[in-house]
């Protein structure tokens, strides 16, 4: 059953990383150009890319998204199987 909710994270979190790529990175995107913009009219010097856009709206997006559905997976697959073992010992203790 684990194995089970700890898959359906991770396939939760590939459909929310299509869905943050189609409609989140367009504005990430739009903020980025405000934030440049707003820098070179205040003659500021441009920060250094310490990872690029590319790599961040990519796989470090992806990563993330599947690594975050996977740990709401297993936290789910324990609550669901932790419950009934909890009630077991709490029966055998009394």
């Amino acid at each position: 059953m684990m194995g089970r909710l700890l898959s359906r994270g991770m396939f939760a979190g590939i459909l929310a990383f299509l869905f943050a790529r189609i409609f989140g990175e367009s504005q990430v995107n739009l903020s980025i150009a405000y934030e440049a913009h707003q820098a070179a009219l205040a003659h500021e010097p441009a920060e250094p890319e310490l990872v690029s856009r590319a790599v961040q709206a990519g796989w470090g997006l992806l990563t993330a998204i599947v690594v975050y559905g996977a740990a709401y997976g297993g936290l789910f697959a324990g609550r669901c199987s932790g419950a009934p073992m909890a009630a077991r010992v709490l029966e055998a203790s009394s």
